[in-house]
């Protein structure tokens, strides 16, 4: 294993010790299997990070730090760097395998500006995760942003971490994306009144899809625009590779500002599929409602989408009652706990 030290004393400490780390894989000093490990001292570092190497990658804030500790943040969007790849402030390419970040916040500071019509130039993801093959842990983790703050393909598993939007700012082609522990908060949207959604999922086809163990969904109230916890594209079918809707939601905590829809779907004029099963599709679990004084109660579901399905007792024993079962065919099986 490769250990690196950085702190904010240098200017770009992380990209000037990646670039150390590609040179030393390029002169064959270490091979592509050889694991990286870089510790983040505490501070905040204005950076922007791409990494795209196939070498195991361990990335965390230094011991006893959390990740108020330790901040990488920027201002970034379409408008000042084209594609998905550029826009974000923290980049994982296809190649990357194995990743594991810890105790960190990673933070894009940009603020929305155009109010009305095409929105793009706004969108800034904050963290992309682009591997269909590799897999993320992230544990005690702040990923912070706006307009599409996480975006994730393949399978990632988030811990003990706070992801922190203000509308469609979790989605992505998944396999299996689980969130276990986090809280999940809609933050004002800083234009004014909009409607806001969390979850955009474009899940593969007959996938676990995002899986939500043990969360918080917490909100900002807005004036009087609706906000929801889960919005379609209407792009899935039977014959689709992917755009599925497949989310779990499981003893789950909801703010009782959301919509008791739940699912968004233009006044059912966009088409959910698959239609919730035990398996794919919406579902929910033991899902309570947390009022403005803090009161919690069991979700009244008579007003779901139509579409969603409530897990019984079995299906949920049988298919998710721990991360095991949630995980169990994904590369994460025998991943150390």
């Amino acid at each position: 294993m490769l250990k690196i030290n950085v702190n904010t004393k240098n200017a770009a400490a992380i990209n000037t010790a990646l670039q150390s780390v590609k040179a030393t894989i390029t002169s064959d000093s270490i091979s592509r299997e050889t694991p990286i490990h870089i510790v983040l001292g505490a501070g905040t570092y204005h950076e922007k990070i791409k990494y795209n190497l196939p070498n195991p990658l361990i990335l965390e804030a230094a011991p006893g730090l959390t990740a108020r500790d330790c901040i990488i943040q920027a201002d970034n969007c379409e408008a000042f760097h084209h594609g998905l790849e550029n826009r974000s402030i923290f980049y994982f390419g296809p190649n990357v395998t194995n990743v594991t970040i810890k105790n960190f916040s990673i933070i894009n500071t940009h603020n929305k500006s155009i109010e009305d019509g095409n929105t793009m130039p706004d969108v800034g993801e904050t963290m992309v995760w682009s591997s269909p093959t590799g897999t993320l842990m992230a544990k005690g983790m702040h990923i912070e942003g706006r307009l599409n703050t996480l975006s994730l393909k393949g399978f990632s598993w988030f811990i003990n971490s706070t992801i922190i939007g203000d509308t469609d700012f979790i989605y992505g082609d998944v396999d299996t994306a689980l969130f276990e522990n986090c809280e999940i908060h809609m933050k004002a949207d800083n234009r004014g009144d909009y409607p806001g959604f969390i979850i955009k999922a474009q899940t593969l086809a007959n996938k676990t899809g995002f899986v939500f163990l043990d969360s918080t969904f917490t909100a900002e109230k807005r004036k009087k625009s609706e906000i929801y916890v889960y919005k379609t594209e209407g792009k899935g079918s039977a014959t689709s590779a992917k755009n599925w809707d497949s989310v779990a939601f499981l003893n789950c905590k909801m703010s009782d500002l959301f919509n008791s829809e739940l699912a968004w779907d233009d006044d059912m004029t966009l088409d959910i599929y698959p239609r919730g099963n035990a398996k794919t599709g919406i579902r929910e679990y033991n899902t309570k409602i947390v009022a403005k004084n803090g009161k919690i109660s069991n979700a009244d579901t008579t007003r779901r989408n139509v579409k969603s399905y409530l897990l019984t007792e079995d299906d949920f024993f049988a298919n998710y009652a721990s991360r095991y079962l949630i995980l169990k065919d994904t590369p994460f099986a025998n991943h150390e706990k």
